[in-house]
């Protein structure tokens, strides 16, 4: 397994506390309520990795905040950043072609999705495209900034992505910049064109996109390469070593769509949104937690409850406060 343990270097739980993380999230996770957001938590300039995950560190920039894995596929590289705690640990994929360069997702914060734009220009070819895999804050709020440094680079989304963060994008900034003032975007940066599912060929790399409804978000991206033999799940799967988000309240569809997300045998890669590359057991292990969320939400009847219960029953995993996040959703009082 090719677990988070023995990838990234994670800041002990204490560094980041259960109610600041969970302040931040309700502002980065969901685009859909605000929420009051205080103080950041420090960044983590000593995130590293470890030679025994799926590729290479880079360290060609000393003194980068977040981390790069890369992971080679013949002519294809696959560049993973990976941010701090205070990004949320929020994955951006660079997918480097023959000729140019696929950027996936833009990162939380502004700063992060620098580092990602002068890393990109370090591989000096073209960004021929910015994806993006869904409408959470976390995975757009660094469009300004990627924008800004590829002028030329179209910004690709499902259709209804863009409606998504056109209509409460601004009330999700706002509460950003409450908290890091000068490091969170000014600006709402909408996708401008659609991404179709099936096959497309781009730079000399096939990606079979595919469209999901009401999983852990109420739309998003996957992608297969079937040459590279990787999946790009993006925050459809978790890290076995963290707990998933599940404030959207779609435990049954989710299941079924990582049932119909498992790819053929030999894809050994997938890529997540949030922590280090895992393997196809991620899936599974994605399921067995689903299905155990949904079990104590049936039993729960209070935030609390939901929250203690589904921390005891897997108690070893970290990221405790998406428990919390995702239980204040659950258990909201209608309005």
């Amino acid at each position: 397994m090719l677990s988070s343990n023995s990838g990234f270097q994670h800041l002990p739980q204490a560094a980041l506390s259960r109610s600041r993380f969970l302040r931040l999230a309700a502002g980065a996770m969901l685009p859909f309520v605000g929420r009051s957001l205080s103080a950041a938590a420090a960044a983590n300039p000593e995130l590293a990795q470890n030679s025994s995950a799926p590729g290479t560190k880079d360290a060609a920039a000393p003194g980068r905040m977040g981390a790069i894995l890369v992971s080679q596929f013949g002519p294809v590289k696959i560049h993973s950043y990976l941010s701090p705690a205070d990004g949320l640990q929020v994955n951006t994929q660079m997918i480097e072609g023959p000729n140019a360069v696929v950027i996936f997702d833009a990162q939380l914060l502004l700063p992060y999705a620098d580092e990602v734009a002068s890393y990109v220009q370090t591989l000096g070819k073209p960004v021929e495209r910015i994806i993006l895999s869904h409408a959470h804050t976390d995975h757009w709020g660094g469009l300004q900034v990627l924008t800004e440094r590829f002028r030329d680079a179209r910004v690709f989304a499902l259709d209804g992505i863009a409606d998504q963060i056109r209509a409460r994008g601004p009330a999700r900034l706002d509460g950003l910049r409450r908290t890091y003032g000068d490091r969170a975007a000014t600006k709402v940066t909408v996708p401008t064109e659609i991404i179709t599912e099936g096959p497309q060929r781009i730079d000399g790399v096939t990606y079979d996109f595919k469209r999901f409804i009401d999983a852990e978000s109420d739309l998003q991206l996957a992608a297969l390469l079937p040459e590279q033999r990787v999946l790009m799940a993006f925050d459809l799967v978790f890290s076995p070593n963290q707990h998933a988000f599940t404030g959207a309240n779609h435990f049954d569809q989710w299941m079924s769509v990582l049932e119909s997300l498992k790819p053929p045998e030999g894809y050994d890669t997938i890529v997540i949104g949030h922590d280090t590359p895992v393997d196809r057991s991620a899936i599974d292990s994605t399921m067995t937690y689903v299905k155990r969320a949904k079990e104590i939400h049936a039993a729960s009847a209070d935030a609390k409850t939901y929250s203690e219960n589904l921390k005891a029953a897997f108690p070893n995993l970290q990221q405790a406060g998406f428990v919390d996040l995702s239980a204040s959703y659950l258990y909201a009082a209608p309005h």
